[in-house]
């Protein structure tokens, strides 16, 4: 039963290509030869992880297995609030503009080597350096002279991120920022191995090459299959982590990772699909935690070709989107229907109201026609739009429904589907028209959010750029005081939904299924719980 219910969403052996055939049979033989294993956890990821560099994979589908792997100078614990990560402690000014990180005595990579302040400016260095083309790189403008190292007008060297010794890691920051210490929780923030980065080059990201600095260390890489950890006896506190190895599966088919889980070959599953939750709700309630996530599912247009660098057809297009239709009759899985980019509550953040969530659907639906056809589109030249999104059960769902809702107003869908790595890829090179995309926030913070459509963010996916935009979020960053601050951030987020350069659907709400075997989960709206605070009952 347990090896049909793994591939049973594969076609028949005789369609199978070999490689993926072969493929399958190497899962179903690790599956079963772990299932029962004592002391392995198991896991999900959304997909294949892009890179096993914190620096370029965070800010992906890897995210959650970086987290095992790397710890910074703050770490994020059960408390949810920032913790000693290797650093013990800190002190920041009084005017919030510099933080000194003490860190902790006699810290050693994953290969034995010392790990001291030096790592810290190499790795913050890397990161800003736009030769390193990190996607994340925006969110630590706040540093002194990020901004310039990334423009090029001034050289890495100039980073306000320095060791006056070998424990100490000074930051100066140009403006300050309230949620510097949560951003220093994120696996992007983590240090490097510049010894084994100079030596090694790429490969340095391979199993039996990698080098870190986390709980556990990288044993075998399966591409499509799996990530093997086992727990990392140099890790400052190897005594504290109860589970010595970790199994990741990339899993995109959130209908097979649900089987997988019945069947017990796997322990947490990230997201399940509409169509098990009842099931579970009725069989497995206890094994389903769900709760609302800091996370906005949405469409990006790329503004920076024909047609959407009309905001006329950008706006059309969300107009025409009944979202209330698409969370409760499509979805209902929980998900939160929003015409806001914003999570609500992120931060204490209140969130906007939009005049537009509002009207009736017939009203919006012609406005929408006169807009499209004030832009040149109708019966007899309708708008055809090219839609991609990566592959699962829920944005297949969100597609069909879109295309049928932009259908009313004339618009002709083409929905297409890739997977995630194939989606990154169309991003970065802006070759798409609209794309399926999502922002979580890293941390609790407005910003968190806001920070991805900046002119200059390497994220912006839309090739959006606006001054008035940029402004507000610069003065709502250089403002203490937090209603002010919010003021000027409220002002940045509605001049994004007036834009329109992409389209919030919903905020999303968590469904994740945890065994009963795993202890220590702990539910949050940022992120889930690293393995290292994770145990097995026997």
């Amino acid at each position: 039963m347990t090896d049909r219910m793994a591939c049973d969403h594969l076609p028949a052996r005789r369609w199978l290509p070999r490689q993926l055939f072969a493929g399958c049979l190497l899962w179903l033989a690790a599956a079963a030869a772990l299932a029962a294993a004592p002391g392995v956890l198991h896991r999900t990821s959304g997909a294949e992880p892009p890179s096993l560099d914190p620096t370029l994979g965070s800010g992906t589908m890897a995210a959650p297995m970086l987290s095992d792997m790397v710890e910074g100078l703050v770490a994020r614990t059960p408390a949810i609030r920032p913790a000693p990560g290797v650093a013990e402690r800190w002190d920041v000014s009084a005017d919030g503009l510099t933080y000194t990180f003490r860190l902790r005595e006699g810290l050693r990579w994953s290969d034995g080597t010392p790990l001291t302040a030096d790592d810290f400016v190499y790795s913050y260095r890397r990161l800003l350096d736009p030769a390193t083309a990190a996607t994340t790189a925006g969110l630590f403008l706040m540093i002194e002279n990020a901004r310039e190292v990334t423009q090029k007008t001034k050289p890495p060297e100039s980073l306000g991120v320095s060791a006056p010794d070998p424990r100490t890691v000074v930051f100066r920051l140009a403006t300050p920022a309230p949620y510097f210490l949560q951003l220093l929780a994120n696996t992007q923030a983590a240090p490097v191995p510049r010894h084994a980065i100079e030596k090694l080059g790429r490969d340095w990201m391979r199993a039996g090459s990698l080098v870190s600095n986390g709980p556990y260390v990288l044993a075998e890489r399966v591409p499509q299959n799996y990530v093997r950890l086992t727990r990392n006896p140099n890790y400052w506190a190897a005594k504290e982590v109860k589970v010595p190895e970790v199994y990741w599966y990339p899993t995109q088919d959130m209908g097979a990772a649900t089987r997988r889980f019945r069947a017990g070959e796997l322990d947490t599953v990230l997201n399940v699909a509409p169509d098990d939750l009842d099931w579970i709700r009725a069989n497995r309630p206890k094994a389903l935690h769900t709760g609302p996530i800091h996370a906005t599912y949405l469409l990006v247009f790329n503004v920076t070709r024909p047609p959407f660098d009309d905001r006329r057809l950008r706006r059309a297009l969300s107009l025409a989107v009944d979202r209330e239709a698409l969370t409760d009759k499509v979805l209902q899985t929980g998900v939160r229907p929003t015409w806001t980019f914003v999570s609500p509550g992120v931060g204490g953040y209140p969130g906007l109201r939009v005049a537009d969530a509002g009207r009736p659907l017939a009203e919006r639906q012609a406005e929408a026609r006169e807009l499209l056809a004030a832009a040149g589109y109708g019966p007899d030249r309708p708008l055809s739009v090219p839609l991609l999104y990566d592959t699962n059960e829920e944005n297949r769902k969100v597609m069909v429904a879109l295309a049928t809702m932009w259908q009313a107003v004339g618009v002709q869908a083409s929905p297409t589907n890739v997977e995630f790595v194939a989606v990154l890829r169309a991003f970065r090179a802006r070759d798409f028209a609209i794309a399926r995309s999502s922002t979580f926030a890293l941390y609790d913070d407005p910003y968190a959010f806001l920070q991805q459509y900046g002119g200059r963010a390497a994220n912006n996916w839309a090739g959006w750029a606006d001054a008035q935009f940029d402004a507000a979020v610069a003065e709502g960053n250089a403002t203490l005081d937090e209603r002010a601050r919010f003021a000027r951030l409220e002002a940045a987020e509605r001049r994004l939904l007036d834009e329109q350069p992409v389209i919030p659907l919903y905020h999303y709400q968590g469904k994740v299924l945890v065994a009963e075997r795993v202890r220590g989960w702990w539910d949050g709206a940022i992120g889930t719980p690293p393995s290292r605070w994770l145990r097995l009952a026997d």
